[in-house]
This record gives C-alpha cells, structure tokens and sequence, in this order.
C-alpha cells in the first residue's frame, strides 16, 4: 500500500507544479476605440504601431502589436491591415493582455473604414 501512495505522490506533485506554471493567454478588446496604424514592420512577425494612449500597460513597447507568423491565417490578417494601414482605415485588436515582451500579440482585430 506504501509503494501504491509513494507512486500517486511521485506522479501528482510533479503534475500540479507543472500545471501551476502554465500560463494562459488572456485576450481582452481594447476598450479605448478604434485606433489608426502608424507604423509598420514586416519582419518575420509582422508588427505594427497604433496611435492614441498605451493599449496594453503589461508591454514594454508602447502600442506595439504584433501578429505572428504562425497564427491562423497569418497572410490574410497581415494583407488586411496593410490594406487598412494604406486606406487610413480605423481598428480594434483584441491583445494578450499577459504580454510583457515588446510586442502585444493580437488575437483578432476589427477594421472600420475610414
């Protein structure tokens, strides 16, 4: 019965530490209005500036977000804020508000022409 409980302990503590440290993205809409891209740039993410006040207070590059290029239909995404970026379209980006790194990365967004 010892060896039976000093497997289940020997199994569940490293499991509970494990999931303890797992951390969860959490995506929220900026609540602050559609906003206008400033600044662009294509690299092997694609990130871009938005304007206005900071967005995610978590990031240590204001308004900087970023759409990597392993995402879901990266192409289609990164072609529609090109396109809203040439246009001086507005949009709203639901960001991983746990980003602390330089880029926010965005989830979804929503454009408004201009």
């Amino acid at each position: 019965m010892k060896k039976i409980f000093a497997i289940i302990f020997a199994v569940v503590v490293p499991v509970v530490a494990f999931v303890s440290n797992v951390s969860a993205e959490n995506y929220l809409w900026n609540n602050d209005g559609y906003r206008t891209i400033t600044q662009i740039y294509p690299d092997s993410d694609f990130q871009f500036y938005l304007s206005g006040i900071t967005i995610d207070i978590s990031s240590s590059c204001a308004n900087r977000f970023v759409i990597n290029h392993t995402a879901d239909n990266y192409n289609v995404k990164v072609a529609s804020l090109l396109t809203a970026y040439q246009n001086g379209d507005q949009i709203l980006v639901k960001f991983d508000e746990d980003d602390t790194g330089c880029g926010t990365t965005v989830d979804m967004f929503k454009i408004q022409p201009e």
